[in-house]
């Protein structure tokens, strides 16, 4: 072991120490509940993968110095999806079958949350899902992002009342898209009186959007709404470029990304249950313990605080919620767990948050925000909570 090495293991070492300083001794000496968090820790989204684990260890760390769950400590294991099926296939295996882990979660896409969703009906677990997705409903899954209903209807519907008629959208070709999210952004435009005036499909990998912008602009839109999930960056950028006059809008905002756009994000409005610039005691306190004790010291700030994607919050959220569920069933068995998580209720970063009747999505208020020069967001509206719909 080199010196760096020894010195790593070392600072690792003394970190984990204070930790389980923390717990109370019975339930340090209790055989620990495992969590199991299978995040993109390499690849293109490495940075959100990176924050999902974070988030977790804030949850874990927290849950923990409260006394654990059923008597027990929490203990994470954490293994990279590589962004792939296989992959995530094979690890998921892994934690759940070897491992044994209770709770999966730190996913990103939707192909890693249906591999992962595949071997908890197996195992017999529950797949807690940090991102916004179409509407999923699984006796196996509980999501903790905003479902389509709970984005679109809001979002479409704030502006339409503002003056905005047509619409175009520009949206990642893969099957969620096509078959719930582009349906439900034709309807609620339809319901508004506005006029949908076409849709532009393109693959991931997608990096030059020229074509594809010189066509929205013949279109003259006043909306455009885009959801290109693995490159918004080059999208938002290649979009102020071409200086169309249409207002941008979108389901994937965060600071993160307002400021790896360097100014091209001023004035997009988003749609999201989370932003860092929400002003309330809960999220301060959040971002001040994940700042002091989760973050690298390379990290990109939004003022005096570590940025913190959504899909970080949304990981935290679903372990704070997964622990008042476990406490009141009692038990981790996933059927328990899941009868009892529509009684469950917390006050966490992005407000007062509960969780639907069936146990599959969260209830919390749907937030609309401009991203402003400073990379922050102004909120310009707050919605629901709505019940989120399922589609499948």
């Amino acid at each position: 072991m080199n010196r760096r090495e020894f010195s790593r293991a070392t600072i690792l070492g003394a970190v984990g120490a204070l930790a389980a300083s923390a717990v109370p001794s019975p339930v340090r000496s209790a055989t620990p509940i495992r969590i199991g968090l299978l995040a993109p820790l390499s690849g293109p989204l490495t940075r959100v993968g990176e924050t999902n684990r974070n988030c977790a260890a804030l949850a874990v760390d927290e849950i923990n110095a409260a006394g654990g769950l059923l008597g027990r400590p929490l203990q994470l294991s954490v293994e990279d999806t590589q962004m792939s099926t296989a992959v995530t296939l094979a690890k998921a295996r892994q934690l759940l079958m070897r491992d044994e882990v209770a709770v999966l979660t730190g996913m990103v896409l939707p192909s890693e949350r249906e591999a992962a969703l595949q071997v908890a009906r197996s195992a017999g677990r529950l797949v807690i899902y940090p991102n916004f997705d179409e509407g999923r409903c699984d006796p196996h899954l509980f999501t903790t992002g905003l479902a389509v209903n709970q984005r679109v209807d809001p979002l479409i519907g704030w502006l339409m009342r503002g003056g905005g008629r047509s619409v175009c959208a520009v949206v990642s070709d893969i099957g969620s898209n096509r078959k719930v999210l582009v349906p439900a952004l034709q309807a609620a435009v339809k319901r508004y009186d506005g006029q949908f005036l076409n849709v532009y499909w393109l693959p991931f990998g997608t990096r030059d959007y020229g074509a594809v912008l010189q066509q929205v602009a013949s279109q003259r839109p006043q909306i455009v709404w885009h959801s290109i999930g693995d490159d918004p960056v080059s999208f938002v950028k290649q979009y102020r470029s071409f200086g169309l006059g249409a207002q941008l809008v979108t389901d994937i905002a965060h600071e993160s990304l307002s400021i790896a756009s360097t100014g091209a994000s001023t004035g997009l409005i988003g749609v999201s249950s989370y932003f860092m610039s929400f002003d309330n005691p809960a999220n301060r306190d959040f971002l001040a313990r994940y700042s002091a004790h989760e973050a690298g010291p390379h990290d990109p700030k939004l003022g005096p605080y570590a940025v913190v994607l959504p899909h970080g919050e949304c990981t935290y959220a679903g372990l704070r919620l997964f622990a008042e569920a476990v406490k009141a069933a009692g038990s981790v068995d996933v059927a328990r767990v899941k009868a009892a998580l529509p009684a469950v209720s917390l006050d966490l970063p992005r407000g007062r948050t509960g969780v639907s009747r069936d146990g599959d999505h969260v209830l919390c208020k749907t937030h609309i925000g401009r991203a402003l020069a400073d990379n922050s967001f102004a909120i310009l509206d707050s919605v629901g909570p709505i019940p989120p719909r399922c589609e499948g």
